[in-house]
């Protein structure tokens, strides 16, 4: 049974919107339930994602879910209530707390601070996001995290664009290999899912 046909299907159908990137050229948003929530997101999908990411991250002795704000969130959360684990979600908002972790985060089309509340050095986690583009965010993540004294056990996502070289690029920055789930490139103009 694939437990990730939906949002396949889903994937196959999507609409591609095209925006010009800071350092040239375009950025190709997949409009999808999963990563945009559009038009909704059901049930199904998230259970399914859920599943598969448990199957697939390092979950032994994770003290942590970790997603940043704000399309990861959905996906975490199900997750945490699948494995009993809790959840944390950086923000993208300066509570200005005792060991706020600044994060400052550069992708395929901006640059952003995130703030990181309630980890601790020593705290084993998982990083969660429903989908690694050009791998900015993940590696802003673990890098502060990890500076900070934070174990990142294991890097998931739902959804890879390989064409933006996300996984190579966290892997060289970080050391961390991003696990995923299903694979997507724009092909004249459409989304195909490779292996």
């Amino acid at each position: 049974m694939d437990l990730l046909k939906e949002l396949k299907e889903n994937l196959l159908n999507a609409t591609i919107l095209r925006f010009p990137a800071p350092e040239g050229g375009y950025y190709n948003y997949i409009v999808n339930f999963l990563t945009e929530g559009l038009p909704e997101i059901p049930p199904t999908v998230l259970w399914g994602c859920a599943i598969e990411l448990a199957r697939i991250a390092d979950l032994n002795g994770v003290k942590k879910l970790v997603t940043p704000e704000a399309m990861g969130i959905h996906v975490t959360t199900v997750l945490s209530l699948l494995t009993g684990i809790p959840m944390n979600v950086i923000r993208r908002r300066k509570y200005g707390l005792p060991g706020e972790i600044e994060i400052v985060k550069r992708t395929g089309y901006a640059e952003s601070k995130m703030y990181a509340n309630g980890l601790k050095a020593g705290d084993r986690v998982v990083l969660v996001d429903s989908i690694i583009s050009t791998g900015g965010t993940y590696a802003a993540i673990i890098q502060a995290l990890e500076k900070h004294g934070v174990i990142i056990q294991d890097a998931v996502a739902v959804i890879e664009k390989p064409d933006y070289n996300g996984v190579s690029y966290v892997e060289k920055e970080t050391k961390h290999r991003v696990k995923t789930l299903v694979k997507v490139v724009i092909k004249d103009g459409r989304p195909v899912l490779i292996d």
